[in-house]
């Protein structure tokens, strides 16, 4: 992992578990993560995907968490039944944002699968993909162009894939990630992406706007000799 020369300062009155890379280096007043509206997740308003307790009618709940950290996109997967639960990272990328986005960024999409249907309406059962299958899939619709055949092939269970099927969809900005909890991602990684992202975003535009003569003139062209009309 780079080491910046200067850290990035964080406001916020909530902490992380990335909170003390700061300052080890000294700041850099270019990066200042004013992290408002910081999330802070409870026990009482976690997503119902990471409940203790398996409601009765619920095998398992299964899908991906996408945490952005700047310019990077951690791809985790995520599983929790009743043998326990899982949170593993398996992919990793960079992306292109709008500099205006919140410089931290998670989004869930998990599916429900039930022990039995009900007749009454469609929901996930049966069939769960073991860890690796998903993960295998998962990677190559990201990797490469999508095959309308491959999620033909394995089922519905796989086409949330592109959040067309998960029943579980939320977004936050600026999570406290330790109390999500979810802290898989190295501390210097996140930290880092965070600071790129505030850094690239506090550089000046330097688009040169200038007309041809505008900048022939700036080149020491003299605009009423140098520019005659050859008749």
């Amino acid at each position: 992992m780079r080491k910046p020369a200067q850290d990035m300062k964080i406001i916020d009155r909530n902490k992380d578990y990335y909170d003390h890379l700061q300052g080890i280096w000294g700041q850099d007043p270019k990066a200042v993560y004013v992290r408002s509206g910081s999330k802070v997740f409870s026990a009482d308003d976690r997503p119902v995907f990471l409940s203790k307790e398996i409601p009765d009618g619920v095998h398992a709940w299964q899908g991906e968490l996408v945490l952005t950290c700047g310019f990077t996109e951690h791809r985790i997967y995520v599983e929790n039944s009743r043998d326990g639960l899982v949170v593993e990272p398996f992919f990793k990328r960079t992306v292109e944002r709008p500099h205006e986005g919140a410089p931290l960024t998670l989004d869930c999409s998990v599916m429900t699968w039930m022990r039995k249907c009900p007749a009454s309406y469609f929901v996930h059962c049966s069939h769960m993909p073991s860890k690796e299958k998903f993960i295998s899939v998962s990677v190559r619709m990201l990797t490469e162009k999508p095959d309308p055949l491959l999620l033909s092939r394995y089922g519905h269970g796989y086409s949330f894939l592109g959040n067309a099927m998960a029943d579980i969809r939320t977004h936050y900005d600026n999570p406290i990630l330790s109390s999500f909890p979810l802290t898989v991602i190295p501390a210097e990684e996140v930290f880092v992406g965070i600071q790129d992202f505030l850094l690239n975003r506090s550089e000046p535009d330097t688009t040169d706007r200038r007309t041809d003569t505008e900048k022939l003139e700036a080149a020491g062209f003299d605009r009423k000799t140098s520019f005659r009309n050859i008749k």
